[in-house]
């Protein structure tokens, strides 16, 4: 290191921060949208719920992300509540060096949890009596490491090519998943002072999910020559963090936890007003559609996801009902002794789906905490 920049990672150390409440630190981050990022980055300790900012690294986020990002505005606002609202860190001894070089919330943050994950689709008794026959609409994924994450989407019947689009939206959230684990874990694997359930952060990272969905049925329209409606699904997610698994729901279907050895169904339940209603992955999606949320992650110990044809055996009409069978199957993947074929022969015995069920197409997909 250059002589110049140990004084100034000398003077970064020693700069006091300046003290903000929680709803100080809220209103800045309302009132400056654009900045929350580097709102987070500039932290430098989270104690008696108060959050302590440190304005040098405030600086060097606007010199790395420009003055749109983090306007002198904020800045300046910041620097004018230094008075009395200073505060310095403790000395660390020369033991505690290699420990985190700030006082953040990352400090309590326990091992990431380890997931197995199967998945299985199969196509319904009605498609294969249509003439012609009819794909599976059906599509699921999972993803194990370094993030574990469930997605399952049911193309729309009256879509042309939704069986297309459901595999889409799959295999593009997968790679979401894959490629943001920064964006991620600020969200999931920290502590969170902000109740991201009912405060715009929450709602940008669900947005950011459907957008990516959204923007994935364009680019394969674009390739098959037809609209995003020709390609509309719907959505059922859960992705999982240190501290919270986050869900989401576009349309029908269920996502079902496991929790303290208690299966809990996650969002509302059933399809809309009339029988054959739902919403669907579209361009013009309306916010009321969308149903997302944050479950604190101690003590869930398996989640699943599943469109409406393969609830039609697990989960009552009501949603007030879910078969017990979801807990052997948390169980057995736990074990091991469950896999995708086993799981695919399940949704296509002939005993459990007998008439009436078993006509639409069933799609699913779980994760189980790793023994």
């Amino acid at each position: 290191m250059s002589k110049k920049k140990a004084k100034v990672a000398r003077k970064a150390s020693k700069e006091k921060s300046i003290g903000l409440t929680v709803d100080e630190f809220n209103e800045l981050q309302r009132k400056y949208p654009d900045s929350r990022e580097a709102l987070n980055h500039a932290i430098s300790a989270n104690q008696n719920k108060n959050f302590y900012i440190r304005l040098t690294e405030l600086k060097n986020q606007q010199s790395e992300l420009g003055n749109d990002a983090v306007p002198d505005a904020l800045i300046k606002e910041i620097s004018s509540r230094r008075k009395n609202k200073n505060f310095r860190k403790p000395k660390q001894d020369r033991n505690s060096k290699l420990a985190q070089e700030n006082d953040s919330v990352e400090d309590r943050i326990p091992e990431q949890i380890k997931w197995q994950g199967i998945c299985a689709t199969t196509v319904g008794r009605s498609h294969l009596q249509s003439h012609p026959q009819i794909e599976c609409q059906d599509a699921a994924k999972v993803v194990s490491t370094p993030r574990a994450a469930i997605f399952v989407a049911d193309g729309a019947g009256c879509a042309k090519l939704s069986h297309l689009g459901s595999k889409s939206v799959v295999e593009e959230l997968a790679g979401f998943i894959n490629s943001e684990q920064a964006t991620h874990g600020e969200i999931l694997d920290r502590e969170q002072i902000i109740n991201c359930n009912d405060s715009d952060r929450g709602k940008e990272y669900a947005y950011r999910f459907v957008k990516y969905a959204v923007e994935g049925l364009r680019k394969l329209a674009n390739t098959q020559d037809c609209s995003v409606e020709d390609l509309k699904c719907t959505l059922l997610m859960a992705v999982s963090g240190k501290f919270y698994i986050f869900w989401l729901k576009v349309g029908d279907g269920f996502i079902v936890v496991e929790k303290d050895n208690k299966l809990e169904l996650l969002g509302f339940s059933g399809k809309g007003e009339f029988a054959n209603e739902t919403t669907f992955l579209s361009e013009s999606l309306k916010d009321k559609a969308i149903s997302y949320g944050f479950l604190p992650a101690e003590n869930v110990t398996g989640i699943a996801a599943f469109t409406d044809g393969a609830g039609e055996t697990l989960v009552s009409t009501d949603g007030s009902k879910i078969a017990g069978e979801l807990s052997n199957f948390f169980a057995q993947t736990r074990g091991g002794s469950l896999d995708n074929d086993s799981l695919l022969k399940f949704l296509e015995n002939e005993t459990v789906w007998a008439s009436p069920k078993g006509f639409d197409d069933r799609g699913l997909a779980l994760l189980a905490q790793s023994n």
